[in-house]
């Protein structure tokens, strides 16, 4: 796994323990999936549904590797980013 693959895996370890686990992953095939929750290893993350798909799957499987961006959809206060590593400042909204 090369190092642009693993700033996912870099990510979810970083996640702040008091942020809830709330989000929309992006696939590269432009999949998204909503995870309410998620586990992972070195190479994929387990996301857990809110409800379950179109077909009933409430978990999914993801190599970081098809992972386009992540989108946050948890109310977080601005300052919890930089528990992730990122610099700079959000405006207040």
């Amino acid at each position: 796994m090369n190092s642009e693959k693993n700033i996912w895996l870099d990510l979810l370890e970083r996640w702040p323990k008091d942020m809830p686990q709330k989000g929309v992953i992006m696939t590269e095939l432009n999949e998204s999936i909503p995870f309410v929750g998620f586990a992972y290893d070195d190479h994929m993350v387990v996301v857990q549904r809110q409800t379950p798909d179109a077909i009933g799957a409430r978990q999914a499987i993801i190599p970081f590797s098809a992972i386009s961006y992540m989108k946050i959809t948890a109310i977080v206060l601005p300052k919890a980013y930089t528990e992730f590593g990122f610099k700079g400042t959000l405006p207040k909204v």
